[in-house]
């Protein structure tokens, strides 16, 4: 429907541009034939010669406009219709010059070599970044990407590379890393002020004083000697009860706490000395080693990395996708940006000769690839009209010069036919 619609339209058009060519082919008809009928008087004559001279050139020339694209009054003579038969040939030769002449590869590259396409297409996406649609684009492209992404496939893949870094490690070596650390850095000597700290509040309660004091008691009451020693330990005994016992030994405690804080003290570095030198025997270390071995097994027969990974996955891609579908996603955080890239492209001189050099290859691969197509589209939408309608499109299209053939012929015949008329006169 549409088509046929189309084909009026260029019908009409082609009509309206014939009108003025038969128009001055019936001028010459018509003097020719009103001069028939007049008096023959010298100057009747001579205007009746350039009529006759005129409507000859004017169908003369109908007849060879007319002759290339139809039969002229569809007699079939020889050598007409010349655009229907020979339909193969022109499209051919049309596709031809446009695809190796005017649309060449060559023409083609020149034509971009004289534009900088690199700049041209940073500027274009930059400011197509500030658009509302470009900015919901990003946010519902984001939101896609990040549900696409493999989150069962990715725990599974870390889970096997942790428990292979687990199995791997040498807890002995670990062990000796972790001593050398802790020494360097002092991490025993922290560990034993800290233990001294819980010593000290443990101590400083007056529950455990009480129990110390009445452990001391019992102690001493159970506490069995000969003559003099036993009238003087129950003689201390009675005059020390248990609240004063707690009391002197929660104050001797403090006071060798308080004494154990100062780095300078004997038995502090007496304390710490015996600690490292424990530490530091391969024997102890290799049962250490041996103990950590055991929680590395337990930790991945126990732990379920993979739930836990994958846990942790879905967590982090649920916050991911709470923070791309707010509003100000785009324009806050991934318009600067990719704004900021671009910025730095255009300020390296080289980075952007290369970005245009690559490219510029690009597409002269893809224009190598496809140029090709160029003629089969253009043979394609030919085909897709039939000779009637090519006709009429073509028509319309140089139909205008083609008529003015038919007026200039017209003209030209009536102005040779008054010449001729004016030469016979004078001979």
């Amino acid at each position: 429907m549409l088509e046929w619609l189309h084909t009026e339209e260029i019908r009409e058009v082609s009509g309206n541009s014939k009108y003025t060519a038969t128009v001055s082919l019936g001028v010459m008809a018509a003097g020719f034939a009103g001069t028939l009928f007049i008096d023959g008087a010298p100057w009747v004559r001579f205007v009746q010669s350039g009529f006759e001279a005129g409507l000859v050139g004017g169908l003369a020339d109908w007849f060879a406009v007319t002759a290339l694209f139809r039969h002229p009054l569809g007699i079939p003579i020889p050598h007409t219709a010349l655009l229907p038969k020979n339909r193969d040939k022109v499209s051919k030769a049309f596709v031809t010059t446009i695809q190796e002449d005017l649309l060449s590869k060559q023409s083609i590259m020149d034509k971009l070599s004289q534009v900088p396409l690199a700049a041209k297409l940073l500027r274009g996406a930059e400011e197509q970044l500030s658009t509302d649609s470009a900015q919901a684009g990003i946010r519902v492209l984001s939101d896609y990407v990040i549900r696409q992404v493999p989150l069962e496939k990715i725990a599974a893949y870390a889970e096997q590379e942790l428990r292979r870094l687990i199995e791997s490690t040498d807890m002995r070596r670990v062990l000796e890393k972790v001593l050398e650390q802790v020494y360097a850095k002092q991490y025993d000597e922290k560990a034993f002020d800290f233990v001294l700290d819980l010593a000290e509040k443990l101590v400083a309660k007056d529950e455990i004083r009480d129990r110390m004091g009445l452990m001391a008691v019992e102690a001493l009451s159970h506490l069995k000697t000969n003559g003099l020693m036993q009238f003087a330990l129950n003689a201390f005994v009675g005059f020390f009860n248990e609240e004063k016992l707690g009391t002197l030994i929660q104050q001797f405690m403090l006071n060798g706490i308080e004494g154990l804080r100062n780095e300078g003290n004997v038995n502090r570095q007496a304390v710490m000395r015996t600690l490292r030198h424990w530490l530091d025997q391969p024997d102890h270390q290799t049962r250490i080693a041996s103990e950590l071995e055991g929680w590395k097994d337990q930790l991945l027969t126990q732990w379920k990395l993979g739930e836990q990974l994958l846990g942790l996955l879905q967590r982090v891609q649920a916050q991911a996708l709470e923070w791309v579908n707010t509003e100000d996603f785009a324009s806050k955080y991934v318009q600067p940006f990719l704004s900021g890239i671009v910025r730095r492209l255009e300020e390296d001189p080289e980075l952007m000769n290369k970005l245009e050099l690559g490219l510029r290859e690009q597409i002269a691969r893809w224009i190598e690839s496809n140029h090709h197509k160029i003629g089969g589209l253009i043979k394609e939408n030919i085909d897709r009209f039939d000779d009637e309608t090519l006709i009429a499109l073509m028509e319309d299209k140089v139909g205008k010069d083609l008529q003015w053939i038919r007026v200039n012929g017209a003209i030209c015949g009536f102005l040779i036919g008054l010449a001729l008329a004016g030469i016979k006169l004078l001979a």
